[in-house]
Parts: structure tokens; C-alpha cells; sequence
């Protein structure tokens, strides 16, 4: 299978020859104006955008054939992630790749601001010699509070200890319980504005973050404090920071990005003699760009070939729960929905999920989505797939709960389950597991052990457990041309009832499963595709 590629922007060249040289990629871009991205976007199976590429909702609507949305860098403030989320899109960033880059630009920031180094280099130009006139201030003893303990954060906070800097450090999305670093200090957000001496804002977007430094957080600074701001201009609120760096709560600032950018020649923020500005440089250096371009080329054509998935931000993914690592349980989870979806009596309304094992602990979201997937309760739907599927169920009224105690089977170290509950009121429960060969089984149906691998076509059947029933089945088949692959069986007792997963190489016919169905030895017939 082929797939094209629209690069909208530059690309760094260690991105561009990957694309280049792979197989099955068609490479195109970049455009030059809207009309033509909105045209070009129609054949593309991928997008790979920078900072000036809005991704609305109108690029996504003409993007019909899009699967992926990549952003190369870490942020993706330009992409619409909810609306590509609902059209079944992956989002893709770079996260990682300019991390040191930045970090470094932080703590250049810190000591040019510090050491008042624009000032000492713009007075030589002027034939001025301010030797004694210009005074800084050392690091070693300061206090430097970080907001954010995402990797920068903690980067940054490593590396201050080398300068021997105190650390602060706040973070309400981060469980910060296992934080043993010497030298950082967990604390309160009001606590880390009252005892910084160095502010540096790490953190990311959110409605409760977007200007965080307002009028009340310069208000509680500690007086003569300095604040660097490299990552997201949303952080602060501009007018506030004016107000603190004239009325002097703040000796100074540092500023790499801009709430306008770029921002008009005569921004008061530009020209203010406490602020070091620079225009958004925190992520260019040679090393930061060639590792942004090669990690984003080659997470693209992973993921549109199905080998990996990194980097998606609309997916639950974690590094505790790498997909190449966990594969096997993802497929598990798909089979799993696919068996109840296309086995249920009535539309599903509820679904239970449980995880047996500490192998599967961390994967109840990837789990849940690829369940949801394969149950395929939006079948209709051209963007349903893991990536919408938690959304658009959502929105059906489908509930979805984290349960315990749904199925005993103790000889299963780790084991998948899941219940279906029914708008007639029936349930059904199915279990699976992975063997050590990587191959997944069904091991429970709806109250009957089995062990059947989920693949391709097969007929599922409720019936007697009595002499006959294969004859009539087999009989059935073969009259409809089509050979039977394997039989597996599970009864609850010897002549009582039992589950029959039968693969077929073929579709068997509507009547052909009526007709089973009027056979008084069997109660259901079920056709299930798995691939």
C-alpha cells in the first residue's frame, strides 16, 4: 500500500530525505496560501505541519483520506486535536526532540539576564567602558522556582543543582509524591511565587494555566524576583507584567515568545530596559531541528503503516505503555470487541472492562479505546477507529466503567475482560489472553470456557451438547460451498449447553444462519469477522 505525504512548510532535510527515501511514500508541498493547502490536503493520508499551518476544522473536512496530523515540534497549539479526535485523526507532535535545546536556552536566558550581558555588549558598541557601572548577580545560593515538572522541568531542575541553585518546583497535573532529587523542594503555588528568586514557566496550556502570572501572582513575587518565559507566551498575562516590571516587584524579565507574534516594532515589552527579548529562538539550534525532522518522519510512516505509535497525542499512549511492547493486549482488546459487537442481541449501552495482572494495569485506556473500535458501535460512521471511537461512543450514550470481580478465572495470570450490557437487559462477558507466542485467545464466552484464536470468519454458536450437531452444522456449510477450518468447543456439562466457534474460509450466507437457528439442537448463530 502506498501513502502521500504533504509537507506544508520547511522541514529540516534529515526529515525530508527519511520521506524521501522510504517505500511506498509519495512526498508533496509545500503550499504557499490557503486555497492550495485546502486543495492539496484532499489526497493526503498525512499532513506534516510547523507553526504557521492552522489545522481547523475546514482543513480537516477537506482532508477526507487524512489519518495523521503531525506537528514538528513539541507544541501543537495550530491543530484542532478535539475535531481531528472526533474524525478518527492522529495528532503527532515531537515532544522530545528540542528538549535540551531549550532547556540550554533557558539557563542562557537566566545568565544573560542575570549578568546583564546585552547591556555590558550594546555599551562597548556605544565606546562606552561600564566595568564598575554594570553589577549582576551569581546563581550559586538563589532560588530558582520551576512551574511544570514535565521532562523540561525536570531537566531544568537537574542541571540548576550544577550551579548550586535551591529548587522549587509545582505541578498540579503531576503526582510529584515520588520526587527524591536532592536540593527540590515540592511546594504550593503561592509558596514557590513568594520565595523565588528566578521564575521559570515550564508548564502547558490549559484553562487553568492560561495566564497563570496575572495581576494577583506579581502581586505575591517575591519582590526582585526575575522571570524567564521560553515555552508558551499564554502563560502571562502581558499588561500584568508591564505593570510588575514598572512598579518594581520584578528587577526583570526574559522572554523568547510573545503573545502576538511577532509582536509590533514598538512593543513596550521589547524596548522595556528590565526585559531580555529574543524572537522565539528556544528550540534553533542544528541538533534540535535535524532530531524534530527525523523523529517526526519516521513516527509518520510508522504509525500510517501500522508498525508504531508515538508521539500521538490523541491516543492514550504513555511511555509505561509503548505499542510495540504492548501490541499483542491492543489486538487482544479489538478481537475482544468484535466478538461482543457483532455477537449482541441489541445495541450495546453499557460496556465493563477489567484487567487481571499487573502486566495489564497501565493499559485500561488503550484497552478501552481498541474495545470500543472493534465493538463497532458506530458502524456507520466513516471516522470511527480507536483514536474517535472513545468520543463518538460517548456521545451515543454508550457508559463505559472500570469494574472488578466480573469473571473468576484464577489459572489466567493476565486476563482481559469485558461485559456488554444490552438495551433488551441481556449481557454477555468475554475473557481473553495472550499465549507466550504472542497469539491471542478467547478462553471465556458468555459463561463457557473456551480457547479459540479470533481470526478471520467465524461462526459462533449457542447449542446442545449432543450427538448431531457438528453433522447438521457441517450439512449446512458445505450445501453453502463453504469448508470448515476449525471447530472449537466448551460446555458447561456433558449433554448439557455449549459454545462452538467454528472458522469458516468463507461469509456464510443470512439464510444459512437461520436456517441453524430453526434447528432445535441450537439456540444462536453468529456470524463474526474478525479481520
Amino acid at each position: 500500500m502506498s501513502y502521500q505525504i504533504l509537507v506544508t512548510e520547511h522541514l529540516p532535510e534529515s526529515g525530508l530525505n527519511i520521506l524521501k527515501q522510504a517505500n511506498d511514500i509519495s512526498l508533496f508541498g509545500p503550499v504557499h496560501n490557503r486555497a492550495e493547502l485546502l486543495a492539496s490536503v484532499r489526497d493526503a493520508d498525512a499532513i506534516i505541519v510547523r507553526s504557521k499551518t492552522i489545522v481547523d476544522r475546514e482543513l480537516l473536512e477537506a482532508g477526507t483520506k487524512l489519518k495523521i496530523v503531525a506537528r514538528a515540534g513539541a507544541q501543537y497549539e495550530n491543530i484542532d486535536v478535539e475535531e481531528a479526535s472526533r474524525r478518527g485523526v492522529m495528532v503527532m507532535n515531537a515532544p522530545e526532540a528540542n528538549v535540551y535545546a531549550i532547556v540550554e536556552y533557558v539557563f542562557g536566558m537566566i545568565l544573560a539576564l542575570g549578568r546583564k550581558l546585552p547591556l555590558g555588549v550594546q555599551s562597548l558598541r556605544d565606546g562606552k567602558w561600564l566595568r564598575h557601572e554594570i553589577v549582576g548577580f551569581q546563581l550559586y545560593g538563589k532560588t530558582l522556582g520551576v512551574v511544570g515538572y514535565g521532562r523540561l522541568g525536570y531537566e531544568i531542575s537537574i542541571r540548576a543543582r550544577v550551579f548550586g541553585i535551591h529548587v522549587l518546583v509545582y505541578d498540579p497535573y503531576v503526582d510529584l509524591s515520588e520526587i527524591r532529587e536532592p536540593g527540590i523542594e515540592i511546594v504550593g503555588f503561592s509558596e514557590l511565587l513568594e520565595r523565588s528568586d528566578i521564575l521559570t514557566l515550564q508548564t502547558s496550556i490549559s484553562p487553568s494555566t492560561i495566564g497563570l502570572m496575572n495581576e494577583e501572582a506579581f502581586a505575591k513575587i517575591k519582590k526582585g524576583a526575575y522571570l524567564i518565559n521560553c515555552v508558551h507566551a499564554e502563560l502571562v498575562d502581558e499588561a500584568a507584567l508591564l505593570k510588575g516590571l514598572d512598579e518594581g516587584s520584578l528587577s526583570g524579565a526574559a522572554l523568547d515568545t510573545f503573545a502576538k507574534e511577532p509582536p509590533q516594532p514598538n512593543s513596550p515589552l521589547i524596548h522595556h530596559p528590565k526585559v531580555l527579548a529574543s524572537p522565539h529562538l528556544n528550540q534553533n539550534t542544528i541538533e534540535s531541528q535535524n532530531e524534530t525532522g527525523l523523529q517526526v518522519a519516521t513516527h509518520v510512516i510508522n504509525a500510517l503503516k501500522g508498525e508504531d505509535y508515538i508521539n500521538i497525542v490523541n491516543l492514550p499512549f504513555s511511555a509505561s505503555v509503548p505499542y510495540k511492547i504492548n501490541k499483542a493486549y491492543i489486538h487482544l482488546a479489538n478481537r475482544i470487541g468484535k466478538l461482543l459487537g457483532q455477537t449482541a442481541e441489541s445495541p450495546i449501552s453499557r460496556v465493563d472492562l477489567e484487567l487481571l495482572g499487573d502486566e495489564l494495569e497501565p493499559l485500561m485506556h488503550v484497552a478501552a479505546a481498541n474495545l470500543l473500535d472493534g465493538m463497532c458501535c458506530l458502524p456507520t460512521d466513516p471516522h470511527y477507529n480507536w483514536v474517535s471511537a472513545p468520543i463518538l461512543s460517548y456521545e451515543k450514550g454508550l457508559k463505559t466503567a472500570q469494574l472488578k470481580n466480573i469473571l473468576d478465572l484464577p489459572e489466567y495470570p493476565n486476563l482481559m475482560i469485558c461485559k456488554v450490557v444490552c438495551e433488551n437487559g441481556l449481557s454477555q462477558v468475554a475473557a481473553g489472553i495472550i499465549r507466550s507466542n504472542e497469539e491471542a485467545n478467547i478462553v471465556h464466552y458468555d459463561g463457557y470456557n473456551v480457547n479459540t484464536i479470533p481470526e478471520g470468519n467465524v461462526l459462533v454458536l449457542e447449542n446442545e451438547d449432543i450427538p448431531g450437531v457438528i453433522g447438521k452444522v457441517g450439512t449446512s456449510l458445505g450445501e453453502a460451498k463453504i469448508n470448515i477450518v476449525n471447530w472449537s468447543y466448551g460446555r458447561e456439562i456433558i449433554g448439557g449447553r455449549a459454545a462452538s466457534f467454528i472458522s469458516i474460509d468463507g461469509v456464510p450466507p443470512k439464510e444459512v444462519l437461520e436456517n441453524l437457528e430453526k434447528e432445535a439442537e441450537i439456540y444462536r448463530a453468529k456470524w463474526v469477522k474478525f479481520d
